[in-house]
């Protein structure tokens, strides 16, 4: 038997899509502060721990005439990779079996560096190494993304992380390491219960999270040689010294001291006003903050730090955030809270911007550019009896949807997305979608989101190659049923349907509210994406 080269050839991770980590949304942040980053429609990327190659490869399916390599020290998860990329038929992507230590001057420059759940789980020198490829091959006007566990969160998830640590050291086998140092977690929080102390409401909201993780997670998240944290200034003074920058968060909404209280906020200002990083730094003790996902430029980009309404106007907006009524009150004397899927919450009062998040909500999951949403807005509200002075609403809700971008409310991006809500004919799901869906329930969307879909979704989506119309889709469905692939039940007493008119009558109502779904999902790709989607 090969010996394993690293403990990711042993237990591999089971990488997935980052959507935060894309290019398109890396260039939408950096908007916000000035910086131009190259195009994401033809551009170089680079993944520094890429694993599969399971978000990298969906950026090289949804951006064909750009280019992408990633490295990994694990020939097996690389391995592993490759399988997928050839059974897709990509061209674009390139996985190589390559330590870091080893990446040479010959790669030349990167538009967009990415590494996600890397840099705290190598040791300093590799760490080094990858801040010195940023500086050395990140393109004048790139941006890299890198994230990384920090202080002072760590030092309490660190408790935890040497108590699994002492006693999983006592095994050999990996499997019997990791479920010996759960137990004791699990042991030493019952211990303490009824305690009502720090340490055991500490333990407990541990054991909490370690029970919504993965083993696999686990394992390299806890029981690794190499986890270091550090804390976010110390970071910043590692970029400087390579001759990067902070230029900002994947989530913007973390950067923004007036989501906190109004007398929070004041003390933040006060104390960091005329620095970024000593700011950051202090809404990192506040929050007890334990992970970031930091994107970096270079030093010499001058960045624009005062967010103005005007950088709405040129951007692509969506949200899906719903009012807490559905009744909404325009009124501006009556505030109305709307709440994200995700619980991302805002405030207003103003008839235009309740009306424009209303309007994004229906859209959902497409972007409206600023310029329509303006047009609708304020049609909408002359209609319903609340006209907009012309020359001032335009700044106005450009404020109010600057607003909600800081709260996480509202998404925002430069280019069109690649997928459709209009079910079409013959409609098309991706090459990645359709072979995902194919093997298991958790499938990637336009959006680059990990989905999860019941049976009936699944097997729909799996049919979805831009060739087959409705008829043809509901006749592959009933193929699958007769084969007991697939089974459907009667709503009264949940037996099984047998009969092909039955099966038909239930397929086709049934088959128009699935579709629907799957394209409120970003699953269904849009014409403009059908050219190189259809034939990947």
């Amino acid at each position: 038997m090969a010996e394993h080269k690293t403990a990711y050839d042993a237990i591999p991770y089971q990488s997935n899509p980052f959507r935060e980590s894309r290019p398109e949304r890396l260039a939408a942040v950096a908007k916000l502060f000035g910086l131009d980053a190259p195009p994401t429609e033809n551009c170089r990327v680079l993944e520094l721990g890429c694993s599969m190659g399971n978000n990298l490869l969906v950026m090289a399916q949804d951006h064909p005439r750009s280019q992408f390599l990633g490295i990994d020290a694990s020939s097996r998860q690389i391995a592993e990779g490759w399988k997928t990329i050839e059974q897709l038929g990509l061209r674009n992507i390139q996985l190589k079996h390559l330590d870091m230590l080893d990446f040479g001057e010959d790669f030349g420059q990167f538009d967009y560096i990415i590494s996600h759940g890397v840099f705290s789980w190598v040791p300093p020198r590799v760490q080094n190494k990858m801040l010195e490829i940023c500086q050395r091959h990140l393109a004048p006007k790139g941006v890299a993304y890198i994230s990384y566990n920090t202080y002072p969160g760590w030092h309490i998830r660190g408790i935890v992380r040497d108590m699994m640590l002492y006693r999983g050291t006592q095994f050999a086998e990996p499997a019997a390491r990791l479920a010996q140092a759960k137990s004791l977690v699990k042991f030493v929080a019952e211990a303490t219960r009824g305690a009502d102390t720090p340490y055991q409401r500490l333990l407990e909201g541990e054991l909490r999270q370690m029970g919504q993780m993965e083993d696999y997670y686990l394992h390299h998240d806890h029981l690794e040689e190499n986890n270091h944290p550090l804390y976010f200034h110390e970071m910043a003074k590692k970029l400087a010294v390579n001759g990067l920058q902070y230029l900002g968060e994947a989530d913007f909404s973390m950067m923004v001291s007036t989501n906190f209280s109004p007398e929070v906020a004041k003390t933040l200002h006060e104390l960091g006003a005329h620095d970024i990083v000593q700011m950051e730094q202090y809404m990192d003790f506040v929050r007890c903050r334990y992970f970031r996902k930091t994107l970096i430029c270079r030093s010499s980009i001058k960045l624009n730090r005062t967010l103005a309404p005007a950088v709405v106007k040129d951007l692509l907006l969506a949200s899906n955030a719903a009012p807490e009524s559905p009744d909404v009150e325009l009124d501006p004397a009556h505030s109305v809270t709307f709440q994200t899927s995700v619980g991302y919450k805002l405030t207003c009062r103003s008839a235009a911007t309740k009306i424009a998040l209303g309007i994004l909500q229906s859209e959902w999951p497409l972007p409206v550019s600023f310029a329509a949403l303006l047009v609708r807005t304020k049609a909408e509200a002359a209609r319903k009896g609340f006209p907009a002075d012309e020359a001032s609403v335009e700044d106005f809700l450009a404020g109010e949807m600057l607003t909600g971008m800081a709260a996480g409310v509202i998404e925002w991006r430069l280019s069109p997305v690649l997928f459709t809500t209009d079910v079409g004919e013959a409609p098309l799901a991706t090459p990645l979608a359709r072979l995902q869906a194919a093997r298991g329930y958790k499938v990637t969307n336009l959006r680059g989101e990990n989905v999860t879909l019941d049976e009936i979704h699944r097997q729909t989506l799996a049919q979805l190659d831009g060739r087959h119309d409705v008829a043809q889709i509901i006749g592959a469905l009933i193929a699958l049923l007769r084969r007991g692939e697939m089974v459907l039940h009667r709503d009264n007493d949940q037996s099984v349907i047998k009969d092909e008119a039955e099966m038909r009558g239930i397929l086709g109502p049934a088959l128009d509210k699935v579709l629907q779904n799957l394209a409120r999902k970003a699953l269904l790709a849009s014409k403009s994406a059908a050219d190189f989607v259809a034939g990947s």
